[in-house]
């Protein structure tokens, strides 16, 4: 039997690589890591069809298994200085008035054993299976003279699971930092908006499916910093036209006695529960979408497999989804059950007056 002669890449490295590397150099504290670093990547950008350390040790001449597996297992690096040079590099040499994508992929893996392994749902796969699950956000410019956007990944957090999050043995053994306290994927994408705009990636919009788009505090968190967004919500999702939201903001607060008050003979007594509303409930997003009632909402095209559909009806709504003193939370009209699929986009940018606010 034979053994394939594999070509070795040179010992010096790509000019252009070691251009593109030298901001990064003081990031790692020896030598001999940040030569690892220039012939890990020249590995990468070989043509080898498996790219691991014994492949591109294989390949890539002045390096080691050894060395490789070093510098991603023990050697001393940083990752959110390493992560924020990265990015305001590529930030540097993108169009302004971007979008910033927000989404969670699922990575099939079995076993106990890796961080954030549990039974939950894969997009990836379509349905609910053992796996781990990363939050990301990326940058997407869309430019006239491009025959495709410009796209380039900001950063990602890895989803920890409340029973990874709770189970003290479990996080020692694998080493999860006593600081990572559980947050829900809403939270955690909150977080990457946060890393973006400090890091001054020069997005316009935050894009996201329904998963994000359903979830009222993540819209909250977005107005509060005054981000404009475009989201995807369920077919059943509820909001309010400009009226039931402006009569929303004319309804004053139930009176009723104080704690240390008695209430008088013959006086409504105001037991525990919510009031019924004055406005009436929330209207499903569909009603609005398919025309049965009037509304703020237009169809649109994208790019193909930009929006996941050809067509996709869109509700404007230029202003914070919740108001003053009648601030109403962002839910699913009652009895209804949850679209896997986003139906239908909200659209809120930043500032202006209420067209379709949720309910």
């Amino acid at each position: 039997m034979t053994t394939p002669i594999v070509p070795k890449a040179s010992p010096d490295t790509l000019p252009e690589l070691a251009a593109s590397l030298k901001p990064f150099a003081p990031l790692f504290r020896r030598s001999t890591s940040r030569e690892s670093v220039a012939r890990y990547l020249t590995g990468l950008l070989t043509d080898l069809p498996r790219k691991h350390c014994d492949t591109i040790a294989a390949a890539v001449a002045g390096t080691s298994t050894a060395r490789l597996q070093h510098l991603l297992t023990d050697a001393t690096w940083a990752p959110q200085p390493l992560d924020q040079q990265r990015v305001r590099a590529l930030a540097a040499q993108s169009p302004p008035h971007g979008m910033l994508v927000l989404d969670d992929t699922g990575l099939p893996k079995q076993g106990r054993s890796s961080v954030g392994v549990a039974r939950q749902y894969a997009g990836t796969l379509g349905k609910v299976a053992h796996c781990q699950v990363v939050v990301s956000a990326h940058d997407v410019a869309d430019e006239p003279a491009r025959r495709a956007p410009m796209h380039w990944p900001v950063t990602a957090q890895l989803y920890l699971p409340e029973t990874w999050a709770t189970d003290g043995a479990r996080r020692a053994k694998v080493h999860v930092p006593t600081a990572v306290a559980f947050q829900t994927k809403p939270e955690l994408a909150l977080a990457l908006v946060d890393y973006a705009r400090t890091w001054r990636v020069p997005f316009a919009w935050v894009v996201a499916d329904a998963g994000y788009g359903d979830n009222p505090t993540f819209l909250q968190g977005l107005e509060a910093r005054q981000i404009a967004y475009l989201v995807g919500i369920s077919s059943t999702f509820g909001v309010r036209l400009p009226e039931a939201v402006h009569a929303a903001t004319l309804v004053p607060p139930p009176a009723g006695p104080g704690p240390a008050q008695e209430a008088a003979p013959g006086a409504a007594v105001y037991g525990p529960g919510r009031p019924r509303s004055p406005v009436g409930g929330p209207l499903a997003a569909h009603h609005l979408a398919r025309g049965r009632r009037r509304g703020p909402v237009q169809t649109v095209c994208g790019r193909a497999g930009a929006l996941g559909h050809g067509r996709v009806p869109v509700l404007h709504q230029p202003s914070p989804c919740l108001h003053g003193a009648g601030r109403l939370a962002a839910r699913r009209a009652p009895g209804a059950r949850r679209q896997r699929g986003p139906q239908v986009v909200l659209q809120h940018p930043a500032g202006g007056h209420p067209a379709a606010a949720p309910g």
